[in-house]
């Protein structure tokens, strides 16, 4: 709506304008030939120039007001009644076409009837005034009727047509408006079924629940940051959701093993990429829906998996999830670990930043991070409860004697300790 009255507000100051300018260049003319005085020019600048100045500033301050309109055709018709006291024909009176332009484009039946009773007024007092002074009779008034009855039939018509025209507007903006609020309700309706099936998904992994709407989280405060339009935040919010999609196909034995995987069950944990992408690739309702699901394992020198890709190769939808989906991982609470200190994962998130990142991306997120802006997506993140400091200690120790640990000590995925390893190490402190 605002979108419509800012482009019809936008066309009829260009329109008027235009007629402003020729008309102050024509008077200029006259002047300089002698025709006019200067005084008459100063009083056609007040009259013409500064309504049309002061419309356009207006203009300027608020494009879609639905004000504009009115000072607009009022300072037309001062132009128009400054026109016709000082026009040397009868002529003047045609200068209610271009009006009459402007007032259909804003199909607003009673503007016109009202601009019509008034132009109309004006006319047949200047007619009178012309009888008055003897400049008419009878015998000469065929201009002169022809005059008043070219403005009734103008503005009759308009009005009768403009009648029909905004009511055709009316229903069709109802009937835009019908349609938006059914848009709303599928895309409420999508977004309850993505969340049934991301709620599915979640709960396959006892261990991860809630992973995919907070990565969804993230993956949005991240693209906001780096300046992404609403359009494309939507997007990408739908496609994190549904990044994970793929653990349907792991077995649960795998997805909730406590110890490390073996070279068999790993590959067959990072088949869930491919799995997802082939799930998620026939949907044509949103565009790369599946590129989050096969792509956010990838790594950014090239070392990720499914298809090796490297830098830009990289879906920039799944460079995003990649490092939203690492920050969960390292910023969540696990059964056999407390989630890592923001130091911890800051200094992580650096290290891997051009190998792992997307050094861009990665840059935007630390930002991110030390703002404290995603607090309301991790708030045991930012918990100073003494339980929580002394568990992140005790954690920081055990990350810093990882070199103590062997290959099997660790798990194949993540490269972290293996639930199993770090649920001894708990038992022994």
């Amino acid at each position: 709506m605002e979108a419509e009255t800012k482009k019809i507000n936008g066309s009829l100051m260009t329109g008027w304008s235009i007629i402003a300018a020729v008309l102050f260049v024509s008077y200029i003319g006259e002047y300089l030939k002698g025709a006019r005085s200067g005084s008459y020019v100063l009083v056609f600048l007040v009259c013409t120039i500064l309504p049309c100045v002061f419309c356009i500033y207006l203009y300027k301050k608020k494009p879609a007001s639905e004000q504009l309109k009115i000072y607009i055709i009022v300072g037309y018709f001062v132009m128009y009644l400054f026109s016709m006291m000082t026009g040397s024909t009868n002529m003047v009176f045609s200068y209610i076409l271009p009006l009459l332009s402007l007032l259909i484009l804003y199909h607003q039946p009673k503007l016109i009837l009202y601009t019509g009773i008034a132009s109309m007024i004006v006319n047949v007092y200047f007619v009178a005034m012309q009888f008055v002074n003897g400049e008419i009779n009878v015998q000469t008034s065929k201009d002169a009727e022809i005059q008043l009855a070219l403005i009734a039939l103008c503005f009759g018509g308009c009005y009768s047509a403009t009648k029909i025209y905004d009511r055709i507007t009316i229903q069709n903006k109802e009937f835009m408006l019908a349609i938006e609020e059914k848009n709303r309700q599928n895309q409420h309706m999508t977004f309850q079924t993505i969340m049934t099936i991301v709620n599915t998904i979640d709960a396959k992994d006892q261990y991860t629940k809630g992973h995919s709407q907070r990565v969804s989280d993230y993956s949005v405060a991240l693209a906001k940051e780096l300046g992404f339009s609403h359009e494309e935040v939507e997007k990408i919010r739908y496609i994190a959701l549904l990044h994970d999609i793929g653990k349907i196909g792991v077995p649960d034995s795998i997805l909730n093993k406590p110890g490390k995987l073996t070279n068999e069950e790993f590959s067959l944990m990072k088949m869930h990429t491919v799995v997802g992408g082939e799930i998620l690739k026939d949907i044509e309702s949103m565009e790369d829906l599946n590129v989050g699901a096969k792509y956010h394992h990838e790594r950014f020198d090239g070392g990720g998996y499914p298809e090796g890709l490297k830098g830009e190769e990289i879906p920039y939808v799944a460079r995003l999830i990649c490092v939203a989906d690492a920050y969960d991982a390292m910023a969540s609470n696990r059964i056999y670990r407390k989630h890592l200190t923001e130091e911890t994962i800051t200094r992580e998130m650096e290290r891997c930043s051009g190998t792992q990142f997307d050094p861009v991306m990665t840059e935007a997120f630390l930002k991110l991070i030390k703002e404290k802006r995603l607090q309301e997506i991790t708030p045991e993140l930012y918990s100073s409860t003494k339980e929580s400091n002394m568990a992140n200690q005790v954690l920081q120790k055990l990350l810093k004697n990882t070199d103590n640990f062997s290959d099997k000590d660790l798990d194949m995925l993540t490269g972290y300790i293996a639930k199993r390893t770090g649920k001894d190490f708990w038992t022994c402190i």
